[in-house]
């Protein structure tokens, strides 16, 4: 007990030299309810450190920190959606304070739900310009078929300033990473804590660094009006099979076909830039343009996996390449569609990406800073079979961005919708410009059914 209220001491003590830098903060705390937590570390239930050590943290958090509270499986041994707010953000401490004296751990591990439920809670929380962090704290891993890892990158397409901390507790392996896992696509930091001690010097660092504001990324630069642009190469796929103008890597015959003036593409496993087995990558053989230049893939399909994905950029082999890709994503509670750009360089891996489109079927506004706000999924997929939607890499000097539009779609003021990724730079063209479809996610069900038009490469002089 002595060591205990020692280490509170110093946690405190850090706690409050950082108070006079503080920014007006919101932080929202997911606390693991599930049965594991009874589990034993130092002869005291991990839970009751938990709470003993966010109770704490109660009295230092600064003031200028908006304080929520979440917790699951406290309900229900069996439930999936056992997700409890327990306090709103600005509740007043002493009354968080009782909600988590009240925790009795019970049932699942529905960390996607949670994840979702506080994405959408910070996201919609006024002011919007101030940092927002989601502090997970969990001793598993999800145990409802979700997929947290996924789910945490909204945060960085929310239209807020938001980072998602995680700290295990007392974690295996497997559990471990995917926590990392969250953490590092929801623009947070892991903490991975074996002991009692390790876990208050670890939720220490979590909540500072949670008041610690952080920059978002610029914007890409805006391009300038009146480039020249010339046509360098198009294919609209007007012949029987696919031209000398392209090779497939891994190819699978009965799996594509070239007719009435398109090529038309099926899949019903994964085929990303990323998989060693991916069939049907399309390369182009000739010549990209000297200078900047935008390479343009247009589609339409019907998008009946659980997970849809068009890969369209320079690709050289699974651990080296630069990517736009079309996403429309039917998982979670926040459906869907997107466009993103992956820079992966040795295998090391970096992604930005933004919403295009969602549906939000039973957890409310998922995309509060989305122009076009929540449509029917069903609207969204019936426009994607007969709407022709253009998929973009442009390259400016060394910089690379990604953009997506669909023909016909506006804003409210009638000009077209379209988004478009921050950059990337890369000093060389790191492979040849490919193309390959396919379900992605590891519990992705459903085929894929895509029909390009053509791709179009065009030189541009700004």
């Amino acid at each position: 007990m002595k060591l205990f209220e020692t280490t509170l001491a110093t946690l405190s003590a850090g706690l409050i030299a950082t108070s006079s830098l503080a920014a007006p903060t919101d932080i929202l705390f997911i606390l693991d309810g599930s049965g594991s937590m009874w589990g034993q570390i130092d002869g005291e239930a991990k839970i009751s450190t938990a709470k003993s050590t966010l109770t704490q943290l109660m009295d230092d958090v600064p003031t200028q920190a908006r304080v929520g509270l979440m917790t699951y499986g406290t309900t229900s041994k069996e439930s999936c959606t056992d997700v409890q707010v327990l306090n709103a953000l600005g509740t007043d401490r002493a009354a968080i304070k009782a909600s988590i004296s009240g925790i009795t751990p019970l049932g699942k591990t529905p960390i996607q739900t949670a994840l979702m439920q506080g994405i959408t809670m910070l996201s919609g929380a006024e002011p919007a310009d101030i940092q927002k962090s989601l502090v997970l704290v969990s001793d598993g891993i999800e145990t409802c078929d979700g997929d947290p890892c996924t789910i945490a990158g909204l945060a960085k397409s929310s239209g807020v300033n938001m980072n998602i901390h995680v700290v295990g507790f007392d974690v295996d392996a497997e559990t471990r990473a995917q926590l990392e896992c969250i953490a590092e696509n929801g623009g947070g930091q892991y903490f991975d804590a074996a002991d009692t001690s390790g876990f208050q010097s670890a939720m220490q660092e979590a909540v500072i660094l949670a008041q610690a504001t952080v920059e978002p990324e610029p914007a890409p630069e805006p391009v300038p009006e009146g480039p020249v642009i010339n046509e360098f190469f198009r294919d609209d796929f007007d012949g029987e099979d696919i031209s000398d103008s392209w090779i497939l890597t891994n190819p699978d015959p009965e799996s594509y076909v070239v007719e009435d003036g398109a090529l038309l593409m099926l899949s019903t496993s994964p085929n990303r830039f990323t998989e060693e087995s991916g069939t049907n990558l399309i390369t182009y053989t000739g010549d990209m343009p000297d200078g900047d230049w935008d390479a343009k893939v247009t589609f339409t399909g019907e998008l009946t996996a659980s997970g849809n994905v068009l890969h369209f950029g320079l690709w050289k082999d699974t651990d080296n390449f630069m990517a736009s890709s079309f996403y429309a994503n039917k998982a979670g509670s926040c459906w869907s569609t997107s466009a993103s750009l992956t820079k992966t360089s040795k295998g090391e891996k970096e992604e930005v990406s933004r919403i295009y489109r969602a549906h939000v079927p039973s957890l409310g506004n998922c995309y509060t800073k989305l122009p076009k706000g929540p449509e029917d999924w069903s609207t969204i997929l019936g426009d994607h079979e007969t709407l022709p939607t253009t998929l973009t890499l442009s390259k400016r000097g060394r910089s690379y961005t990604a953009s997506l539009e669909m023909e016909g779609l506006t804003l409210e003021d009638g000009t077209p919708f379209k988004v478009i990724t921050d950059q990337f730079t890369a000093l060389r063209a790191p492979g040849e410009l490919t193309f390959g479809m396919g379900r992605y996610g590891n519990n992705a069900t459903g085929e894929m059914l895509l029909l390009v038009d053509s791709v179009v490469i065009n030189a541009v002089e700004e």
